[in-house]
């Protein structure tokens, strides 16, 4: 079996300094990956505390959560339609969740945190094998999956599934491989192979090659199909023909053949990398001089073919590339232990992540007050009277102070990963809090929550079921045109209208009183009672 040997000298980057000794003694002492994925969850469960969820995504699989915890777990539902876009594992752990006691939307936020946290375990256990002991703190100090951490997203999960399944490759357990791989696919996808063909073959050296691994790992793959075509079949029979088309055909080889969602540039992914691989981005440009390990230039390569892959894909999205990382973080992890220069990039790197973060804070200063119209009337009011600017100050407050901290000598690579990750995190919390004031719609969401004997309807789009989710009703009612919406007012005394700013309302107009307007992913929403009126319409 070939393998490859963490490096025999005692301090390759002399990265431990005398005062580190004391600071980090007790981390050493406890099982790899732990403490920085104990951090990881800690800033992931503080984002959901700390800020509500954000229009339109984090809402819209809020609102396919909830009402697909009604009927068969099987069918996922949205408007109480059959919803083809996304597979069901991040709603059922959601569920399983649910069923320990925690609250709707605490469950399935919940899912990426988790899954980041012990993404860095795994990371951290393939590192200790190749000789890559500073892999789990890298990975949690990699700016993409940290922040991956923190929002409501699929890949996440995804990048755990692939990442356990390499780990379990590379260890020669095969049922637990076979069942990681399972999942992956499951997690978001057919797209789940895009990562783990790539990561296969460049983690084979850590495996040790033997005859006929590569049939046995083809075999696998295949067979990690079944469970997802399982649960696709079941759910198209229950969805019906529209739907099943939808499912198996439109949203993966319909997607590839005509085109995708959120098409970008050909070069939409450079700055992703560039401030996504922050602290370690300067290493890109470091060609090291120590021979690198088969593995080393393996994962390098697959990185950059994933890369291309990707770009080619039309439709792009900056979370896409979090299953990526922990490939970056073994690549980074190796580069700093081996090469002596690697420490003064990461140290300049980390200095970069803060030094953005302040300018961040600075620039919210000029920016917030010109949004205007564009956020939610809480945080017009938050702007006008001035509370936005404390969040700012704490936010560049923070990031100053960890900035200068790393100007201390006697820091080593280990403590600087620890303060990129803490000091990145602490700040990031207060651009959670204040996005929650300024995107989140308070003003709409107190207005819907009625009793449920109060009918309620909309006019146009209900943005992706965020009127459902915040009355927690699903009797809403659309309508479509003056004439219905003036039928439904003449029938609905009491009544909500929800509309955005061009709805029809001539002939209802008298009939309305306008309660409250709010701003929903840039478009204007009103809220209306519907009452008895004789007089004119106000202006």
């Amino acid at each position: 079996m070939v393998r490859n040997a963490p490096p025999t000298a005692p301090d390759p980057l002399g990265a431990r300094a005398p005062g580190e000794a004391s600071a980090a003694g007790w981390l050493a002492r406890l099982p790899a990956g732990s403490a920085p994925a104990a951090l990881v969850l800690a800033f992931g469960l503080a984002a959901i505390l700390l800020r509500p969820p954000l229009p339109v995504d984090e809402t819209r699989y809020l609102e396919v959560f909830r009402e697909s915890l009604r009927g068969s777990p099987l069918l996922l539902r949205l408007l109480g339609e059959p919803y083809a876009e996304k597979t069901p594992l991040l709603f059922w752990i959601g569920r399983a969740l649910m069923w320990l006691g925690l609250p709707l939307g605490a469950a399935l936020r919940l899912v990426p945190a988790v899954s980041s946290a012990c993404t860095v375990l795994v990371v951290a256990r393939l590192g200790e094998r190749a000789g890559a002991r500073l892999a789990g703190w890298v990975q949690a100090a990699l700016l993409l999956p940290f922040l991956g951490a923190q929002f409501l997203l699929f890949d996440p999960l995804l990048s755990l599934s692939t990442w356990a399944a390499l780990e379990a490759w590379t260890r020669r357990r095969d049922l637990a491989f076979a069942g990681w791989c399972a999942l992956a696919v499951f997690a978001k996808g057919p797209v789940g192979f895009l990562f783990l063909i790539p990561f296969l073959w460049a983690s084979s050296p850590l495996r040790g090659a033997r005859r006929g691994d590569g049939w046995r790992a083809a075999l696998v793959l295949v067979l990690a199909l079944a469970p997802l075509a399982a649960w696709a079949l079941s759910a198209a029979a229950l969805g019906g023909p529209e739907f099943a088309n939808a499912l198996l055909w439109d949203r993966w080889a319909g997607r590839m053949a005509q085109g995708a969602d959120h098409s970008r540039s050909l070069f939409f992914y450079v700055p992703v990398v560039v401030f996504g691989a922050l602290p370690g981005t300067l290493l890109f440009f470091r060609r090291g001089r120590e021979p690198a390990p088969a593995w080393v230039r393996r994962f390098g390569w697959a990185l950059l073919g994933l890369l291309l892959a990707f770009t080619l894909i039309r439709g792009k999205q900056p979370h896409y590339l979090v299953p990526a990382a922990p490939a970056l973080a073994l690549w980074l992890a190796w580069k700093l232990e081996n090469e002596r220069r690697a420490l003064g990039l990461v140290r300049t790197g980390i200095r970069i992540q803060f030094a953005l973060l302040v300018l961040a804070a600075g620039a919210g200063v000029f920016v917030l007050p010109r949004l205007g119209d564009a956020i939610g009337r809480r945080g017009q009011e938050l702007v006008a009277s001035g509370g936005a600017w404390l969040p700012l100050a704490a936010l560049g407050g923070i990031a100053l102070a960890s900035l200068l901290a790393t100007f201390r000598p006697r820091h080593g690579v280990e403590s600087l990963l620890v303060l990129a990750c803490a000091g990145t995190g602490t700040s990031l919390l207060f651009v959670h809090r204040l996005a929650g004031a300024l995107i989140y719609p308070h003003a709409l969401a107190s207005a819907l929550r009625v009793e449920r004997a109060t009918p309620i309807a909309y006019v146009g789009s209900s943005q992706h079921g965020l009127y459902f989710l915040l009355s927690e009703r699903d009797d809403l009612e659309k309508l479509d045109g003056a004439a219905a919406v003036e039928s439904w007012c003449a029938a609905s005394p009491d009544g909500l209208l929800v509309t955005e700013a061009d709805a029809p309302l001539e002939g209802a107009r008298a009939r309305l009183v306008e309660l409250t307007s709010d701003v929903v992913h840039a478009s204007l929403v009103r809220v209306w009672r519907v009452v008895e009126r004789t007089g004119p319409a106000p202006p």
